[in-house]
Formats: C-alpha cells, structure tokens, sequence
C-alpha cells in the first residue's frame, strides 16, 4: 500500500512553483540532499520520473504536472480539513 507523504507533496508543489530545489530548501530552510533525497523517494513510490533538472533548473515530467494538479487539491483539502477541525473546537 503506497501512502503518499503531504510534506512531500508540499515540498514537490514548492518545487514546481519555483522551478528549483535550490529556492526550495532556502524558503524552507531544508538541507538540499534531503529534498532530493525525498523527491526520488516521491518518484519511487509513483513509479514514475516526477521532474526533469538541469542548469536552468527543474521542469515537470508528463506524470510531475499530473501530480501536481492532485497536489494542489491534495494540500488544500488538508488545509480545509484543519481549518474546520479547530473552528470546531
């Protein structure tokens, strides 16, 4: 059973917003191995190549832009979910 990490999701979202993990471990204070560390873990467990890197930076595989639409609705589900628990509380 493959249970998908939301930090993940929400690294890979930054990743694809700022097209770089470099902007990604300095926006979150993230050591860089470990965000690719995490990221090929995320491809693992998908089973497929999620981004594409280069000197320019990192672009989304086919598979990486289906991800992130999920990704989004994902995140912000969790969000929602959050935000109702503590109104009601």
């Amino acid at each position: 059973m493959m249970l998908l990490d939301t930090q993940d999701l929400l690294i890979f979202k930054h990743i694809a917003d700022l097209y770089s993990i470099l902007r990604v471990t300095e926006k979150l204070d993230y050591v860089q191995s470990n965000v690719s560390q995490r990221m090929k873990i995320l491809e693992d467990e998908l089973g497929a190549r999620l981004l594409i890197r280069s000197n320019r930076g990192v672009r989304l595989t086919e598979e990486g832009t289906t991800l992130y639409k999920y990704a989004e609705d994902i995140l912000k589900l969790m969000q929602d979910t959050k935000s109702a628990i503590n109104k009601n509380n």
